[in-house]
């Protein structure tokens, strides 16, 4: 018996996608504002439950903190309700499957954010809890696109292998590109190289001595913490990552925007990708030249999610009728 319209659940799983993409946007605040032991406590906060804990007592960074595990737990249950409603609809296996894998995910997720406070925010948690999220984020779009319209109405079969392989090596990519960006984050690297377009005064980053000393003398007289050869080298890669995702969205374009002619969604898809990379790069600039605004960081942090969400997209739409054939 179908108990749960398709309608619906296309419409739900929307929600859990825009829903989780706001919580990594909270999350990245916590850690822009550095404020992660705010609620030194889990899963209670100040010995409260957390439904009851005061609102008087949301100041400075404890709104921030407390905020982000409110909404995590709001994201926990449309995620088991998401699960459900699955459960008990005509939805094949195998998307019953990855709901529930979506809900162990978050789960998982919500256990890593408290390991990361009891533990003191160890940066190798710490980076686990930001990787994680984007993973859960994928799994989501790949259950909205999986219930969509969009995937019914379409074959897949004008788009060539190639174009393929490259549009998921694209997916790939951005995702690594997060995880130096996790990295980065947590090892205090962000201001590790403190100008730009320059890098410690140089175009080209030998990372030597008149280097690293060039760097810590612009983090002295910016009162910023001074940091060593390893941090640097850490955020060069994230620069660099940002130049070969770029490089090869270029690539991507030369080669394939024709294929997208006869494809509305896809081509309206691209031109999005194309559009929020720019963002992303201003962002990533700003946040260096405004030694990493809490806001423009966290803004950069979940641009870098969307970019990654619209280039999962982008692949789910060229292999709708594999979709079957690839899942669990």
């Amino acid at each position: 018996m179908i108990l749960i319209s398709a309608s619906f659940l296309r419409k739900f799983s929307k929600i859990v996608v825009f829903s989780t993409l706001f919580l990594i946007f909270l999350g990245a605040l916590i850690k822009s504002h550095e404020v992660g032991l705010s609620v030194p406590d889990w899963p209670s906060s100040y010995g409260y439950n957390m439904f009851t804990f005061p609102i008087s007592q949301w100041v400075g960074g404890i709104f921030y903190e407390h905020g982000h595990r409110l909404f995590a737990t709001i994201v926990g249950f449309l995620t088991l309700s998401q699960s459900l409603l699955i459960a008990f609809s005509n939805q094949p296996l195998w998307l019953k499957k990855t709901a529930f894998l979506a809900l162990f995910l978050v789960i998982l997720q919500g256990m890593l954010g408290g390991i990361t406070v009891l533990f003191y925010l160890p940066p190798i948690v710490s980076m686990a809890h930001g990787v994680l999220a984007q993973t859960f984020f994928v799994v989501t779009i790949f259950i909205a696109y999986s219930l969509s319209n969009a995937r019914s109405n379409k074959n897949g079969d004008n788009y060539s292998k190639e174009l393929k392989s490259n549009a998921l090596l694209f997916c790939g990519l951005i995702y690594m590109q997060l995880i130096l960006g996790a990295l980065m984050r947590h090892t205090a690297s962000g201001l590790a190289i403190p100008d730009f377009p320059t890098m410690g005064g140089q175009w080209l980053p030998t990372f030597s001595d008149k280097m690293m000393n060039n760097i810590n003398v612009i983090l002295f007289e910016n009162d910023l913490d001074l940091v060593i050869r390893t941090q640097s080298l850490i955020h060069f890669l994230h620069r660099l990552g940002a130049v070969v995702v770029s490089s090869f969205l270029i690539y991507f374009f030369v080669y394939y925007r024709s294929y997208f002619n006869h494809d509305r969604l896809s081509s309206k898809i691209f031109n999005l990708i194309i559009f929020v990379i720019a963002i992303q790069v201003a962002l990533g600039v700003s946040t260096v030249m405004s030694q990493k605004a809490p806001f423009i960081a966290s803004f950069h942090v979940v641009t870098g999610a969307a970019l990654l969400g619209l280039s999962v997209l982008l692949y789910l739409n060229l292999i709708p009728n594999e979709l079957r054939r690839r899942a669990l």
